[in-house]
């Protein structure tokens, strides 16, 4: 396993655990998080505080959120995870297919975007 591929998976694995400082442990202090559509949420963020900004919003709008990774694709510059997220609130649900594309430095995320297969619905759960 690339050591890129297992900074993606720790970071999913810290995420799904609730680990919010093990997540953020894998991204570097200056993280660019490109999150797309016409949400709240839309939007680019630097920076880990923005980021974690932006993530807390997105559990308030989402509480029930939970993922479940396909493969992990990861070399020296690039990873990418493909997933199926279920988005949950009250009686709420919208369930995806994800891909997210990351560049690394230093064995930390750097960038980061955001695509699913129905961004209308995305941004109408997200508001």
């Amino acid at each position: 396993m690339h050591p890129n591929e297992k900074v993606l998976r720790d970071a999913d694995e810290a995420q799904s655990r609730g680990d919010v400082e093990g997540f953020l442990s894998h991204m570097a202090d200056d993280i660019v998080v490109h999150m797309p559509g016409r949400s709240s949420l839309a939007g680019d963020y630097k920076g880990k505080d923005r980021f974690v900004e932006v993530f807390q919003r997105f559990m308030e709008r989402a509480p029930g959120y939970t993922f479940e990774p396909h493969a992990y694709f990861a070399d020296d510059d690039h990873g990418i995870i493909l997933q199926r997220s279920h988005y949950r609130r009250g009686d709420e649900t919208l369930d995806t297919n994800d891909t997210f594309v990351a560049h690394f430095r230093d064995g930390k995320i750097s960038e980061m975007w955001i695509s699913t297969d129905d961004q209308y619905g995305v941004d109408e759960f997200l508001g």
